[in-house]
């Protein structure tokens, strides 16, 4: 069996040889040789996937027969690498609170209770919640957000910034494109034109992750040492499911208003093309965008769009997608990275199926703080589990003062 590094620089030559074909205008184009190419990169990329999750795989489960201080080691240089001040502590009472809830808690040391005290009447503000959400630590919110980016989507490629607190902010905008500068003759005084600022106002809208039960003897279980880790995991898939559609298509009531839903609309497909495209729609929508925001623009669709361009070929017979030269490469499509989202329509009659432009122009805003609650009424008793439900404050909004560095392609009518 190949080993990983054997199978990307397998990948790495097949890619290699498919540039050197499409670069070629000397000999007739093999578009045979082409498709067996991609095919071939098609089942190399899998099996890395899976040769690599299996590999993921067997490193925890060798983690967990690893002597249990050492692994202590490691997590505390972690969390010291990315806490704030007073996150030690936090982080201390924050799992007592994970594993036991209050009376777990209330057992700790009096020197850590005392520490914790005083940061948290320090850290007193109208919005701390005094059911669960002060215990969280920063590190933990931290890692939250990171997991979220992890799952790809609008996040992945957006402007993400963080705040403190959940105050509606006023976010400024200009529009310069068409702006000029002037020239000069000798000792005339230059032209006033001062910059025209907007503003798009991003709040904090309130997303839940639905209460997540967690049996007793996970938390109970010594053996199980990153329990914050874990329940990081599961909050991060449910928030990142939920927020990402809000990104994508929020109609800005109760959530974040989505990227398609504000994107100028760039091109219509030709009549009869209700849930295909050819070379000249993506080259269409391309062009529909500003060149000054297709410095850094990608493409943004759901998976079935990438299975259709991948079989879409340009005028000259070449395929309009093109794999990394390398396995760390991006694959491009007419030139410009893409991003996957599931959350985006499916080509169909009148759907806005594909984005293009400088995804940057979205913004992100999260508060870092994250409110945590713990249940153990009856209802999760009986069975043995605790239950926990994590509450985040995001929006997301197009800061693109003119509303032309992100367009969408819309499939035709009929």
């Amino acid at each position: 069996m190949k080993t990983i590094k054997q199978l990307r620089e397998q990948r790495d030559q097949l890619a290699k040889e498919a540039r050197n074909i499409l670069d070629d205008t000397t000999d007739e184009f093999d578009q045979k040789r082409i498709d067996e190419i991609y095919a071939e990169i098609d089942s190399i990329d899998t099996r890395i996937k899976t040769e690599q999750k299996q590999l993921d795989l067997e490193a925890r489960l060798q983690s967990e027969n690893e002597d249990p201080d050492a692994l202590q080691g490691n997590r505390d240089q972690q969390v010291q690498a990315q806490a704030q001040p007073g996150d030690e502590v936090r982080t201390i009472v924050f799992e007592a609170f994970l594993r036991g809830g209050e009376a777990m808690v209330d057992r700790l040391p009096q020197n850590v209770l005392a520490d914790y005290s005083r940061q948290v009447q320090n850290a007193q503000s109208a919005e701390t919640d005094d059911q669960g959400g002060y215990l969280v630590p920063t590190t933990f919110s931290g890692i939250l957000l990171q997991a979220m980016a992890a799952y790809g989507g609008v996040r992945s490629v957006a402007e993400v910034r963080q705040t403190a607190s959940g105050e509606t902010i006023q976010w400024p905008t200009v529009d310069e494109t068409a702006v000029l500068g002037e020239w000069l003759g000798e000792n005339e005084t230059a032209t006033d034109a001062d910059v025209t600022f907007g503003t798009k106002m991003i709040g904090a809208h309130l997303a839940s992750s639905k209460v997540v039960a967690i049996p007793f003897a996970l938390l109970q279980d010594a053996g199980i040492g990153d329990v914050q880790g874990m329940l990081g995991q599961l909050l991060s898939a449910r928030l990142s499911r939920l927020t990402n559609k809000g990104y994508t298509n929020g109609d800005g009531t109760g959530k974040p208003t989505g990227i398609v839903t504000t994107a100028a609309l760039g091109h219509t497909t030709a009549t009869g093309l209700v849930d295909s495209f050819t070379w000249d729609d993506f080259t269409d929508l391309e062009h529909s965008v500003d060149p000054a925001y297709r410095n850094g623009a990608s493409w943004m669709f759901h998976d079935v769009v990438l299975k259709a361009a991948k079989k879409i070929k340009d005028n000259d017979g070449r395929p309009i997608w093109v794999p990394g030269v390398t396995s760390q490469a991006p694959a491009e499509i007419n030139g410009y990275g893409y991003t996957i989202n599931q959350d985006m329509a499916v080509p169909e009659a009148g759907a806005d199926s594909v984005l293009f432009g400088d995804m940057r122009k979205y913004l992100v805003r999260d508060v870092m703080d994250v409110t945590l609650y713990r249940f153990t009424d009856s209802a999760y008793t009986k069975k043995g589990q605790v239950g926990f439900l994590a509450m985040l404050r995001t929006d997301g909004k197009t800061i693109s003062a003119d509303n032309k560095a992100i367009k969408k392609m819309r499939q035709a009518a009929s």
